[in-house]
């Protein structure tokens, strides 16, 4: 096996990075991003604790509002080992994205394909390397608005004509994405770490209701790192952090919690983690600053019992959007089954717990 070299894997993440360009419109996100990672990158396919791994994401946000935003990922993935690959694992994953706001319903639909390649580099050391193939359909539901030629100088009458003229209330694109992730893990322990970045939509596709008009999806770089350290026999501290960057758009997410373990049997484990997530985010598009101001704080209650693992949290808005929304943000909830196989009389094969 060959030995680890941290310049070799610094020297990966230069050059992966020398392709990022800023970017223009914003994606989805997520408050508990560490629980959304095969959405978070393509390199964090199959890097997990078991087998297989199914997960379902839901967000609600600014109910108090009339452009509030409902959001859902549903995703899986799974490992596949070769036998004549020993320090050497293949991952696959499937998503579903789907995300609405706003009285016209704009949403989009996307399915996307993650496919990595995992390298055990030395005995605690991993790196991952994973690319996404993504198909999107957006929409927009224009009898749902509401236009001031409808006004008939009293009230309101749908029965009026809006003086507009839609043509296009569908469009879809395909794009591509790439991760690479460092993942550090102690044999027996259950210290670990994953530091990584993902480029989204490489490929810049062009979205558009306009039959004579384009307008491109800038590329989302994606930086994290998410590390657990087993600070007593059945206490964890977590820390966590995630940055995204699409042109003008900035999201930085630093995150805090505490594991206690309530049963550390064999295939019994149950535990309770408190923590709290800060989001900063840049205020308007249209600044040319890079100043980050404060968004959201988040208290996040998670339980683990065997494979299941449930998590809870509530955005507390902090930005400028406070009068509108009352300082409601908005709730997001995480459900998540593992599959483990029990391998009797196999040999191990680039273990990941």
């Amino acid at each position: 096996m060959k030995s680890f070299t941290p310049f070799k894997t610094l020297l990966l993440l230069g050059v992966f990075l020398c392709c990022y360009q800023s970017s223009k419109a914003q994606d989805i996100h997520w408050t508990q991003f560490h629980n959304s990672s095969v959405y978070l990158s393509p390199a964090l396919t199959a890097v997990f604790n078991g087998d297989t791994r199914f997960v379902g994401h839901y967000r609600s946000q600014w109910n108090k509002v009339p452009v509030n935003y409902l959001t859902f990922t549903g995703a899986f993935d799974t490992k596949f080992f070769n036998p004549k690959l020993k320090n050497s694992l293949f991952g696959f994953g499937l998503i579903f994205n789907s995300d609405t706001a706003g009285d016209g319903k704009l949403g989009s639909n996307q399915i996307a394909i993650n496919g990595a390649y995992t390298h055990q580099l030395a005995t605690k050391h991993f790196l991952t390397l994973g690319v996404q193939g993504a198909f999107t359909q957006r929409g927009i539901d224009y009898n749902a608005f509401r236009f001031g030629s409808q006004y008939d100088g009293d009230i309101w009458n749908a029965n009026l004509g809006t003086n507009e003229n839609f043509l296009v209330d569908r469009s879809s694109f395909f794009d591509f994405s790439a991760g690479l992730n460092y993942h550090f893990q102690n044999p027996g322990k259950r210290s670990k770490l994953d530091l990584g970045f993902a480029l989204h939509r490489i490929n810049e596709p062009e979205n558009t209701f306009f039959t004579d008009e384009s307008s491109i999806i800038y590329r989302r770089l994606n930086l994290y790192g998410m590390g657990t350290i087993g600070i007593k026999e059945r206490l964890d501290l977590l820390l966590m952090g995630m940055g995204q960057f699409q042109k003008t758009h900035m999201e930085v997410v630093p995150s805090i919690a505490l594991r206690i373990h309530l049963d550390i049997t064999p295939t019994q484990e149950t535990a309770l983690q408190f923590g709290v997530a800060y989001r900063f985010s840049k205020p308007h598009p249209d600044y040319i600053t890079t100043t980050l101001e404060e968004d959201a704080i988040a208290p996040v209650l998670e339980f683990f019992h065997k494979r299941w693992h449930v998590g809870l949290s509530y955005d507390i808005n902090l930005s400028g959007f406070q009068p509108q929304t009352r300082r409601y943000g908005g709730p997001e909830m995480v459900v998540r089954y593992t599959i483990t196989k029990v391998r009797i009389g196999e040999f191990k094969i680039c273990p990941i717990y």
